[in-house]
């Protein structure tokens, strides 16, 4: 007869080998499930099963990541650095519903530094900091 530890030993191998073939089994069973109520092979994504971000991904979210996979910003965060200076001959258009408007202008050589201006309505170009600006009103607003 085999000694009683070794008896131990190998129902534990086999109770782990159960435990694996079950969880095996369960896991085939539930991809199934999924499958049949997607309607799809969850082998579809990735190439494996495993979802991607993008994969996952709806909404602005998803829009960003594919963005990002053409090389571009969808949010355009630094479109203010293209945009271009005004001069007097071509000042910068302010729009507001009042009839003035305070301006900020970063200074040139350091730009922690601001330089402030109002815009009153119908006066001509004023020069903030280094730009050019003009105030245009707009119908609209009111009282708050």
């Amino acid at each position: 007869a085999p000694p009683a530890d070794a008896t131990r030993r190998d129902g534990g191998r086999r109770r782990a080998t159960t435990i694996a073939m079950l969880r095996r089994s369960i896991m085939a069973v539930t991809r199934r499930r999924v499958e049949a109520a997607l309607g799809t092979s969850a082998r579809a994504y990735s190439g494996g099963g495993v979802v991607t971000n993008l994969e996952n991904a709806t909404g602005l979210y998803k829009a960003e990541l594919e963005g990002r996979l053409k090389g571009e910003d969808i949010f355009d965060h630094h479109a203010f650095l293209r945009a271009p200076t005004g001069t007097k001959e071509s000042p910068c258009v302010v729009e507001s519903t009042m009839e003035y408007r305070v301006v900020g202008s970063p200074d040139p050589d350091d730009d922690s530094i601001i330089h402030w201006g109002r815009l009153e309505e119908g006066a001509p170009p004023m020069l903030i900091g280094s730009e050019w600006f003009v105030h245009k009103r707009v119908p609209g607003g009111g009282h708050h």
